[in-house]
């Protein structure tokens, strides 16, 4: 009877030496499950600030889109990378300009960073919290998210400096053309218009000359009246001067004339009625873009028939650029080329959109859909 006591006592003692190292294994592990939670929900919201940084990439690279759409598209981007982001809102402050997400509100739980351009602050980038949350590195918020905050709003301000410097470039090039088309039209054509009244004054003084001097005066004066008349074409397209004066259908309706007229092929300007463009920037922008695609449709399409159209609808118009060139694959080809880069700039500095693509039966169509402004 002893002897099984003691083997009882013996066999119980095993037996809580075994629970005893199953209570360590089952620690062991929960520690390392907790461990391997908390990994994955750090790798999780790792995932989300990345995608952040890739969407807000993304989107800055689209062609032609404008400062104001890429920073109305950032602030929705920012939520989805924060660690609540059902309740998380953000807001940014440029200058006298604001972008928030529809559920923005002022709370107690803020995060924010200033934006800083050209070395000077410009605005502010702001996240808030719209319900308590738990303690964490910075109030409720993570030490990464006081990371990613500011890569943001350093973003956002070299987004902001290369879209000035994008604005300049244009602009420099666009007084550059109006300079050498001032030029043209306000210097060379003029010489050669003196010129040619010259020539006309020694063609009466020679009158009694043989026939072949006549031949060769009347040559002359006939080569300079054709200079002149290209030298006003030529500034014509450099700097619309009648945009300015006329509107935009009258300068687009001169550039078809003068397409018509230079390369011998049909060149046609539809509008279904008359309206004006009263902002000039908006209308120099649009004739540059007709301008471009008529070109390419010639360099590149070899079209033959060219059909410029501007509807009306509501308070949008749509300007449209059809050709018989060649089919729209080789042109795709050419789409990255400075001349399409430019005139997806130019319809994002507008505010318009530019859908280039194939025509039902061959060619290229060109639109541009932009809104229209009342006069101030």
């Amino acid at each position: 009877m002893e002897k099984d006591y003691t083997r009882l006592l013996k066999k119980i003692d095993r037996l809580n030496a075994q629970v005893a190292t199953l209570k360590k294994l089952e620690l062991r592990h929960k520690k390392t499950r907790d461990l391997l939670k908390r990994k994955t929900h750090a790798l999780g919201e790792r995932i989300k600030e990345l995608n952040c940084l890739y969407n807000i990439s993304y989107l800055v690279e689209k062609y032609g889109i404008s400062l104001e759409k890429i920073l109305s598209g950032i602030v929705e981007i920012i939520p989805p990378a924060w660690q609540y982001p059902e309740i998380t809102c953000a807001r940014i402050d440029i200058e006298e300009n604001t972008f928030a997400t529809e559920n923005f509100k002022i709370t107690p739980w803020k995060q924010s960073s200033p934006i800083t351009v050209k070395g000077k602050k410009a605005g502010m980038l702001e996240v808030y919290y719209l319900e308590e949350r738990p303690e964490s590195y910075e109030g409720p918020f993570l030490r990464e998210e006081r990371y990613l905050i500011d890569v943001i709003a350093k973003r956002i301000g070299e987004i902001i400096e290369r879209k000035i410097l994008e604005k300049q470039v244009l602009e420099v090039s666009e007084w550059e053309q109006r300079r050498i088309g001032q030029d043209l039209h306000d210097s060379l054509s003029q010489q050669l218009t003196g010129i040619a009244l010259l020539c006309k004054g020694l063609q009466k003084k020679i009158a009694s000359k043989t026939p072949e001097d006549m031949a060769d005066i009347d040559e002359i004066v006939s080569l300079i009246d054709d200079a002149i008349t290209k030298t006003k074409g030529l500034a014509r397209g450099l700097y619309p001067v009648r945009l300015e004066a006329y509107g935009f259908i009258t300068a687009v309706s001169e550039l078809a004339n003068n397409i018509e007229r230079l390369f011998g092929i049909s060149c046609r300007f539809e509008y279904s009625e008359p309206f004006l463009i009263h902002d000039n920037t908006m209308a120099t922008h649009l004739y540059r873009i007709v301008q471009e695609a008529v070109n390419n449709a010639i360099r590149h399409g070899d079209a033959t028939k060219i059909i410029i159209s501007l509807t009306k609808e509501k308070d949008k118009a749509i300007l449209m650029i059809k050709n018989n060139g060649r089919p729209f694959r080789r042109v795709a080809k050419d789409s990255q080329g400075m001349g399409i880069s430019i005139m997806r700039y130019r319809a994002g500095m507008i505010g318009a959109s530019l859908d280039i693509k194939k025509g039902a039966s061959g060619g290229t169509i060109v639109t541009c859909t932009f809104k229209i402004k009342e006069k101030k």
